[in-house]
């Protein structure tokens, strides 16, 4: 970019992304709004983790070692995200959206 291209940003702007934080500009504003956001990210992991025991189910070609080692990294996060929840008082609606994810097939 030449220094006439950066002269409209702001320092936020040229902050770099990460994929671990959400940038400094879009802040929740209400409790709800993280609640429901900690609510989504439960459902995708929920979810992988379903996918990923369907598949392994279904077909022998993951390696155990993979396939365990999978598995145990997103039972931590799923185990965080219930504590995330239970700091927001949504314990029972994660509960209640594991075992949703749990009985459901995956696509």
């Amino acid at each position: 970019m030449t220094p006439d291209a950066n002269e409209g940003m702001s320092q936020a702007d040229m902050e770099p992304v990460s994929i671990f934080a959400l940038p400094q500009y879009s802040r929740w504003q209400t409790t709800e709004q993280r609640r429901g956001f900690e609510l989504l990210r439960l459902a995708f992991f929920a979810l992988k983790l379903r996918k990923l025991e369907w598949v392994r189910a279904s077909a022998t070609y993951i390696a155990r070692e993979d396939y365990d080692y999978r598995c145990n990294l997103l039972r931590h996060v799923i185990f965080q995200q219930v504590l995330a929840l239970s700091d927001l008082d949504a314990r029972d609606q994660a509960l209640q959206l594991i075992n949703a994810c749990r009985s459901s097939t995956p696509s």
